[in-house]
């Protein structure tokens, strides 16, 4: 009598057309800029290194045999971009801005809130000093209202959003000369940002591993980027004409599929020894055909449960 047995395969194969990202670091010893480090990257493999948690961190600091101190990581913070108006969320219309002649400068590395004076220049300030602020009111008869309140950037937002519309936005010359005129001294406007927003590979940063003192901005320079150390697995805010080493990354995403075949024979299925062997032989024919990780699991169909699984760990070695 023969017995019918149901076969799953299911794939976990590499593929751009999926969301799940798998990195793979890799250290480089060669000491170079920033710039110089990323060109080497995005050539050899994919780009600096992105470390979105405390296990990326471990895992990059696994691959560093070598030379050095401190290698370059794909994180950056460049105080011109990222500003958002609080209205709407809405991004920074380059084509106008009203910047003091050092400005944005970010000096004391919290500098990420604007206030404006009566001149229309910009200043970039931190978020907790107090200041009157200018609201936008959507359905007044006046768009622009003046809150002689002294208040941190925040209340300000959460005090306009509450009794009007928003923090005002500037975003041409004519709302620019009708708000400056209602100003007698550095005022809030709904101008923002958030540092080290992005990596390099435009991930939004959602982790970080800063030293001690860490990140110390310089009011000399507009772009600000991160070298790892050795030793520590620690972050350091460096200048990014440095010379470090470099870990890269080469990304691959991963998609798994499922296939069923379903067998019929006179032998006994069951048979632990002759599954094995079927199993042995599919997974040497998959393999020789370029697949690297996969799993296989037998079922069959008149109710005896069994079934048995193979997994061949993907990228075995050392940058895991």
């Amino acid at each position: 009598m023969k017995k019918t047995l149901l076969f799953v395969l299911t794939l976990s194969a590499l593929s751009a057309r999926t969301t799940s990202v798998v990195r793979k670091y890799h250290y480089v010893e060669i000491l170079t800029t920033l710039t110089d480090a990323q060109s080497y990257c995005r050539e050899k493999f994919t780009d600096l290194a992105t470390v979105e948690n405390q296990s990326d961190n471990d895992r990059l600091l696994s691959v560093w045999q070598g030379l050095g101190n401190s290698a370059w990581i794909g994180l950056y913070d460049d105080k011109m971009k990222g500003w958002k108006w609080a209205l709407g969320n809405a991004d920074l219309n380059n084509e106008f801005t009203s910047w003091t002649l050092d400005g944005p400068d970010n000096k004391d590395d919290n500098e990420i809130c604007t206030s404006m004076e009566s001149d229309g220049l910009w200043h970039d300030s931190p978020c907790t000093s107090t200041r009157p602020a200018v609201c936008y009111h959507e359905k007044g008869p006046s768009h622009y209202i003046l809150v002689n309140i002294q208040m941190t950037w925040h209340d300000a937002r959460t005090y306009c959003r509450s009794t009007y519309t928003d923090l005002a936005s500037v975003r041409n010359q004519s709302e620019s000369n009708h708000i400056s005129s209602l100003l007698s001294t550095f005022t809030w406007i709904g101008l923002h940002r958030k540092t080290w927003a992005y990596w390099f590979d435009q991930t939004p940063r959602t982790f970080t591993n800063w030293n001690e003192n860490q990140p110390y901005s310089r009011a000399d320079t507009v772009k600000s980027c991160v070298a790892v150390q050795k030793n520590t697995g620690m972050w350091l805010d460096v200048g990014c004409g440095n010379n470090n080493y470099i870990i890269c990354q080469k990304v691959y995403s991963r998609q798994q599929q499922t296939f069923k075949l379903r067998f019929q024979s006179e032998a006994d299925l069951t048979d632990p020894a002759l599954q094995q062997q079927m199993l042995e032989q599919l997974h040497a024919k998959l393999e020789k055909q370029g697949l690297s990780d996969f799993k296989l699991r037998w079922t069959v169909t008149d109710g005896q449960a069994f079934h048995k699984e193979q997994k061949k760990k993907k990228d075995e070695g050392s940058c895991g």
